[in-house]
């Protein structure tokens, strides 16, 4: 299948990747990502992907943004993430009012760093609300110039568990400096992408900086183009399942030339020559590109009718969730393979493997892309609700 991409961002990825090889145990030892990897990818362009051009940004498209996401994440997979991250937030800025949007890219180099599995807690106020509470996994919060959220409505005199909210969230958009980071992050995998806790407390967000975090909008003045009719779960697929590729793309890599050299124990060949190994082998590129190719054919298609003006419809969306669980679980599989064939070569913290076997751990979990996803693409699929509220938007 033939990538149609603009070639020019995927070349500043590689411009790069020195940069980011040379950090990449220091993000991983220091458990966030280094300054000059985080330079290298302002000054690359790459975190304005998801940034409309009215606004400085590139408004790049999925399929692109993809292979750069993939490229990135070849040579440290928290710098993929760390990018590919930061562009789902930026993307939601499309349903912010046109003031607060233009707050927040009113300052150059902007990251948002943000979570919306755990709902804080938003009290009106005159123009808009205070917000309380403790949020996890917000990556990249400790470079983040905003961090936002999503908080749950009180009603007026309430709070806590006795509070009853409003049908619908909000997400809130709050200045780095008003929340507190809380060192939670000590992981097995992804260490360094810096995802820890983040707490505030009757921290005022004006209306401005907030949007009812519902399925239905209308996008701002400055985010009027098909990348802002994509839906979020097309957002998601073109950012999370390149990073876990490019992962087992390593994983065979670093096992195809182990086996040149290696004898097993109460071995008389070498590795190569093992029957096991060469099935391993197999299984885990037939997963890996069956994996791929399905995605990106599935993001074009995808894409393609977003251009042309469409609505994807929710088996649309199903099959994005489909392609993007589909992805992950295949390039698990990959390293998995990939670490039983290795024996206890693998198990060393010399041995790269160690690191993208821990660091699939992690990724396999994501809730987009977690193994459940299957269900809901199967309830879809059976004309029945799905279990996964995200799909909608």
């Amino acid at each position: 299948m033939q990538i149609q991409a603009d070639t020019t961002l995927i070349e500043a990825a590689r411009r790069i990747a020195p940069v980011i090889r040379d950090h990449r145990d220091e993000a991983e030892r220091e458990r966030r990502l280094s300054p000059p990897v985080l330079a290298a990818l302002h000054e690359a362009g790459l975190l304005r992907m998801c940034t409309p051009r009215s606004l400085g940004g590139l408004e790049t498209d999925p399929l692109t943004r993809a292979l750069v996401i993939e490229e990135i994440s070849g040579h440290d997979s928290a710098a993929g993430w760390s990018l590919a991250n930061a562009l789902d937030w930026a993307y939601l800025c499309a349903r912010l009012p046109d003031e607060g949007a233009e707050e927040i890219y009113g300052r150059p180099n902007v990251v948002i760093a943000a979570q919306f599995g755990r709902p804080m807690q938003a009290a009106p106020a005159p123009g808009g609300y205070r917000i309380t509470g403790r949020a996890p996994f917000v990556s990249n919060c400790y470079d983040a110039n905003w961090i936002a959220t999503t908080a749950t409505v009180m009603a007026e005199g309430q709070s806590g568990a006795e509070a009853k909210s409003e049908p619908a969230p909000v997400m809130v958009y709050l200045p780095c400096e008003s929340c507190e980071v809380i060192d939670t992050w000590h992981v097995m995998g992804m260490r360094g992408t810096g995802s820890n806790d983040v707490a505030v407390n009757e921290v005022f967000v004006p209306k401005a900086r907030t949007f009812p975090f519902v399925p239905e909008f209308t996008p701002g003045s400055h985010y009027q183009g098909p990348l802002y009719r994509f839906p979020l779960i097309g957002v998601v697929a073109s950012n999370l399942p390149p990073l876990v590729l490019a992962v087992a793309r390593r994983a065979i890599e670093e096992v195809s030339a182990l086996a040149q050299g290696k004898v097993p124990v109460a071995s008389s060949t070498l590795l190569r020559g093992r029957a096991s190994a060469q099935s391993k082998l197999a299984q885990a590129e037939a997963a890996l590109r069956s994996g791929r190719a399905f995605l990106y054919e599935t993001l074009g298609e995808a894409w393609d009718a977003a251009v042309a003006g469409e609505t994807l419809s929710l088996r649309q969306k199903a099959d994005l969730l489909l392609a993007m669980t589909h992805a992950v679980s295949s390039a698990v599989k990959a390293v998995e393979l990939m670490c039983s064939i290795a024996g206890t070569s693998g198990i060393y913290t010399r041995s790269p493997l160690q690191r993208y076997f821990r660091d699939v751990q992690v990724l396999r979990h994501h809730a987009f892309a977690a193994e459940t996803r299957y269900e809901t693409v199967g309830q879809v699929y059976l004309g029945l609700p799905p279990d996964f509220p995200a799909l909608a938007f």
